[in-house]
């Protein structure tokens, strides 16, 4: 009966099979076995380039300056091939015409889709065709989310009508008219709104919107744009395709004939011409198309237009721009003064943007539409007609319009059309109603109505940045991680700090199964030790939708600093593991597995991220290795054995001659002494010849003892052997036993290499056969003998070979059996709970850091000791209600 476990073990053993005993994370959908046929890629971004490990300073700049550099590169390539083959260019990589399977519409992870009809933002649209009428209006939520707590666990399917270039679409494109301004953004049917504020907020901004746009060439039909991701810029090239609201008319009259093709004409100019034509983003004026190709853009870098429903308007501008956004709870604001110094500013050193959250998608409040993101374009403190100081604040909802209900623009004070209005104040700001989704609100209304300011700061060349990336293992027990950013600043000044985690957006559903909220403290380098803890600052997120990235700036004097990251994981139920999902989609969707997974790859492929692929080949390459040395120390093993198995059956064999040649030697000298003579010729005429030949058998030619016997009877009796001939028998013999002897201690000796078997060309002397004595009579006991002292070596010689194939397999195997067994417990183990998978939560993170100290560095360290690790635990309780 097996014994109880205590309370104490039963609870110790419960946390054993909660955890993973070989906790981990995949790195690479595609491992370097799936390449081996292939041509290796020359492009850096190839997942399989990894970067440095270490980290380098460089100017903010550097980075968006190779991106674009490759950009305007590529364009000039594209140009060339289209000018050589006389055709526009067609995007291979995100080809809309060739899309059968909708992956550049929807996400590789689809579950019920809800249709998004024609324009989902206008209710009864007067412009869309009969027939089409809208499923969603912009209230429904369920199908268009805006921020992150409204993203849907359903999937999205786009109900769009045709596809055509922009010179069939446009009477007259152009790219921009009157350079970009935030006034031309008009949402489509993305669920994109957090971007599209984005946008508005940096359009006023052309030197911004230039870094964005970085060549094209519309003839051709071919653009260019760069983005940043994981704090490095990409670029991205697209064509000129787009998707539009209502089918071809001979698609939708496919029964009609037209044989003037007037009809198709109208249908054309009615419903496929200009801006409002489109079924994504669009710009106002109707033959602008800056904004649709760019959003195209965006949605090619991502994989797809679905990937863009739902986020964070900060998130958005730091995608377009590079910098670093800081999220503020309005209610949490300290010193109003000061933010609206900021808010003011205009040195363009920040860019503001807005986000509205309510207790639903459907909520509203006095106009504002709530889970809905909002631009901030403009900051103004005037003076009244009688003095008095107004704060005022210019905002744009990026839809571009109202609802039927009214929804989309503030309808509470300084709202279009109320008192405040009046002659004084619109000459004074230059403000017009209209339905424009533009309007001015107090700076204390826009506190209390948007609960969420995001604001960005903007970097340029006098900045320096620096990042370094690892992967952390998450314990289900919150705390301070062990491993530390150490910050090294030579320069006094302003450093910005960003702890950020991959952007997933890139590979939807490839998380791992868990979300992770990031936290980290800065104090000065070893304020741990001693129990005493100086922090600089302390800083988790401003709520828990928004988990990409922390960040803080402070000023910092010049010295070492550490940086302790704090990681808290949320394990999300039902959701599928990355073998998983990679197993389910490799028959159903390979192509959109192969974009994502190489997202994916991409992602991982950075400096410090351990490379588990690479690792895994490296472990097997190993394990090869030493499989082959065990393989060689077994054969090396076994001939020794042999060797000495052989050496054996040869001494045992000499041994048994010698016995037989002392005991003749003994009867001819005891003949000898008693007068019976024999003749020596004719005694070594009847001897048995032994020899043992280089390979150690033996042969022997034994001459019938009857016949032996016969010669020697025959001899004449009256010429007896002299004294001196007998002395000079038994002296050969006794040398001849001695050479024996001696031969045998040469065989018993251990040859100087113990894999070669021993040789011998040594002939055993001819030894005297006593007459009477048959090979018969003489194998009797003697075999049994040598029989039983062979069985005896065999088995210690067996015995030995195990033991020291025991050892091999315990020292040099140590990898493989540990790997096999590991396996098979963790399966064992793993499966035992059948309720939940153990608890593996890896997360990467990287700090990167913003100085205009040329020479910052960040490293990443361990703690010198296990009480300067311990003592990482700062302000506040180990473990609280909420983190």
């Amino acid at each position: 009966m097996p014994k109880k476990k205590s309370p104490q073990e039963q609870l110790s053993a419960f946390w054993s099979s909660f955890h993973s005993r070989s906790p981990g994370k995949v790195t690479s959908i595609f491992p370097r076995a799936l390449y081996a046929n292939l041509l290796p890629s020359l492009d850096a971004n190839h997942p399989k380039w990894r970067t440095n490990e270490h980290s380098t300073s460089r100017n903010a700049q550097e980075s968006y300056e190779a991106a674009a550099r490759e950009c305007r590169a590529r364009i000039r390539r594209i140009v060339r091939e289209c000018e050589r083959t006389n055709e526009k260019f067609t995007d291979p990589d995100f080809d809309i015409e060739r899309d059968p399977s909708n992956n550049c519409l929807n996400r590789l992870i689809r579950n019920d889709a809800q249709v998004v009809a024609n324009d989902q933002y206008i209710d009864n649209d007067p412009q869309a065709a009969p027939g089409m009428a809208t499923t969603t209006s912009r209230e429904s939520c369920d199908a268009k989310p805006v921020l992150q707590n409204c993203r849907p666990g359903a999937g999205v399917e786009y109900s769009f009508g045709s596809i055509h270039r922009v010179d069939w679409i446009f009477e007259n494109p152009q790219f921009t008219i009157n350079g970009f301004s935030s006034s031309d953004i008009k949402q489509g049917s993305a669920g994109d709104c957090w971007w599209l504020a984005a946008i508005a907020t940096i359009a006023h901004r052309r030197d911004l919107m230039d870094r964005v746009c970085v060549a094209r060439d519309e003839e051709c039909g071919v653009y260019g744009f760069v983005f940043q991701r994981d704090g490095e810029w990409v670029s991205t090239v697209i064509d000129d395709n787009l998707y539009l609201k209502m089918k071809d008319f001979s698609d939708y009259h496919a029964n009609v004939y037209d044989h003037t093709g007037h009809r198709s004409r109208t249908w054309r100019k009615r419903y496929q011409t200009g801006s409002e034509a489109l079924y994504f983003a669009r710009c106002d004026d109707p033959n602008e198309t800056w904004l649709p190709l760019l959003e195209k853009a965006f949605a090619k870098c991502h994989g797809d237009y679905e990937s863009l429903t739902g986020g964070w308007p900060g998130e958005a501008v730091e995608d377009m721009t590079g910098g670093v956004t800081t999220t503020i709870m309005s209610n949490r604001v300290l010193r109003r003064d000061k933010l609206w110094r900021e808010l003011a500013s205009t040195d363009g050193g920040f860019v503001f943007s807005l986000a509205a959250m309510g207790s639903s998608c459907y909520s509203e409040r006095n106009g504002i539409a709530m889970s809905h993101a909002y631009s901030i374009l403009q900051s103004r403190e005037e003076s009244d007609e009688e003095g008095r100081r107004v704060r005022l604040v210019k905002i744009r909802n990026p839809w571009g319009q109202r609802t039927e209900r009214g929804l989309g623009e503030w309808a509470g004070a300084w709202s279009d059309g109320s008192k405040e209005w009046t002659p004084y104040w619109l000459a004074k700001l230059g403000h017009e109603f209209g339905d424009d989704g533009v309007f001015w609100m107090s700076f204390d209304d826009m506190l209390q109505t948007f609960s969420h300011i995001h604001r960005t700061r903007l970097f340029d060349e006098r900045w320096t940045v620096v990042q370094r990336w690892t992967a952390a293992h998450v314990a289900w027990v919150t705390g301070y991680l062990r491993s530390k950013f150490v910050l090294e600043v030579k320069e006094a000044g302003l450093v910005v700090l960003v702890l950020a985690q991959l952007d997933d957006r890139y590979f939807e559903g490839f998380a791992g199964g868990y979300s992770y909220e990031l936290h980290f403290t800065l104090q000065k380098a070893g304020a741990g030790k001693g129990g005493q803890s100086d922090q600089i600052c302390r800083v988790r997120p401003a709520h828990d939708m928004e988990n990409r990235s922390v960040s803080c700036e402070v000023e910092l004097e010049a010295g070492r600093y550490e940086v302790l990251p704090k990681i808290t994981a949320t394990r999300e139920k039902d959701a599928l593991s990355v073998g998983d999902l990679v197993k389910k989609y490799a028959n159903v969707n390979p192509q959109k597995l192969r974009q994502v997974g190489m997202q994916y790859d991409l992602a991982h492929a950075k400096g410090g991220v351990p490379d588990e692929d690479g690792m895994l080949e490296s472990k097997k390459t190993e394990l090869k290795r030493k499989k082959a040395e065990k393989k060689k120390r077994m054969a090396d093993k076994k001939q020794k054995a042999k060797a000495e198995k052989q050496k054996q059956r040869t001494l045992r064999r000499a041994k048994r001659a010698m016995r037989k040649a002392k005991k003749a030697i003994d009867e001819v000298v005891n003949g000898n002494d008693s007068g019976d003579g024999v003749n020596e010729a004719q005694c070594r005429k009847t001897n048995t010849n032994t020899t043992i030949d280089t390979n150690g058998e033996q042969e022997t030619k034994d001459i019938d003892s009857s016949q032996a016997a016969k010669r020697i009877n025959d001899d004449p009796v009256d010429n007896p052997t002299s004294t001196a001939d007998s002395t000079a028998i038994e002296q050969e013999s006794k040398h001849d036993v001695d050479e024996l002897a001696k031969l045998i201690d040469d065989i018993a000796k251990p040859a100087d290499d113990e894999t070669t078997p021993p040789t011998t060309a040594a002939v055993i002397p001819t030894l005297l056969t006593p007459p009477s004595q048959s090979p018969a009579s003489q194998s009797g006991g003697e075999e049994q003998e040598a029989t039983a002292a062979a069985q005896s070596a065999e088995t210690e010689a067996a015995t030995e070979t195990e033991k020291t194939d025991s050892e091999d397999s315990e020292s040099g195997s140590s990898s493989e059996s540990d790997t096999e067994s590991d396996t098979d417990s963790d399966s064992s183990h793993d499966s035992s709970d059948d309720a939940e998978t153990p608890w593996n939560a890896v997360c990467v993170i990287g700090l990167r850091v913003y100085a205009r100290d040329p020479s910052v560095s960040v490293s990443l360290v361990k703690p010198d000791d296990d009480f300067e690790g311990a003592a990482l635990t700062v302000d506040g309780e180990p473990a609280g209600a909420t983190m």
